[in-house]
């Protein structure tokens, strides 16, 4: 898949590098802008970078791009970090903070909240199975999608495509935080710094929401392939 690439991200990913490292010289580094080098397999603590979620946006001055860092210990994503420079919006948690500037829409169907889908999955229609009538609004990076889901800004993120572990480890701990369920899109839970550093899909939102999404993909017949 051919993938958008700016100096802003090289630049970025180069700064974010040097400043981690620099505190944290024995963990291990995983991002879309560098060298995947497999040593990071032997660590427990991995940071795991985009430094332009959303180059596309980006690029085409759309406000909905985002700087996403994430820590991996031990496969787990404990901390999240997801910058919007454009909009001027921070959102950080540590995964299972309980924290309470984190909190989930309260509706408690599909039909009662928006939806938070990529730009591309609206313009070309590739969506997930919903009811008819399902409200969805179009944000364009994920790891922002996520961020705003962990501030109630939106119910539910469901898409069947496949995602680098570097779209959404941050976002996986904040919505961690804000006691939201996530998966993979046949229900399994994330689990990153993985030899091949992607997940099938995603489904994220209050566990009510998260679980009629899921039946509804079961009931779909639609597989990843």
């Amino acid at each position: 898949m051919y993938e958008v690439v700016s100096e802003a991200d090289v630049e970025v990913d180069a700064a974010l590098r040097e400043t981690l490292l620099g505190a944290f010289p024995q963990d291990a580094w995983l991002s879309e802008e560098a060298h995947d080098d497999r040593e990071r397999l032997r660590h427990r603590r991995v940071w795991i970078v985009d430094p332009l979620d959303g180059t596309r946006e980006f690029l085409q001055g759309v406000p909905e791009y985002a700087v996403s860092i994430a820590l991996s210990i031990n496969g787990q994503a404990v901390l999240g970090v997801v910058f919007n420079p454009e909009a001027d919006e921070m959102y950080a948690a540590a995964a299972g903070s309980a924290d309470e500037r984190f909190q989930l829409d309260t509706a408690e169907s599909l039909s009662e909240s928006y939806m938070l889908v990529g730009r591309g999955e609206w313009q070309f229609g590739d969506l997930p199975p919903v009811p008819d009538g399902t409200k969805v609004l179009p944000v364009g990076s994920i790891a922002y999608r996520m961020a705003l889901l962990a501030t109630g800004k939106g119910g539910l993120i469901f898409t069947p495509g496949r995602r680098s572990e570097w779209d959404v480890a941050a976002g996986a701990a904040l919505l961690s935080a804000a006691g939201a369920t996530v998966s993979d899109i046949e229900g399994r839970p994330l689990s990153f710094n993985q030899a091949e550093p992607s997940v099938r899909g995603l489904i994220a939102g209050r566990p009510s929401l998260h679980g009629e999404a899921r039946r509804l993909w079961q009931q779909s017949g639609w597989r990843i392939h």
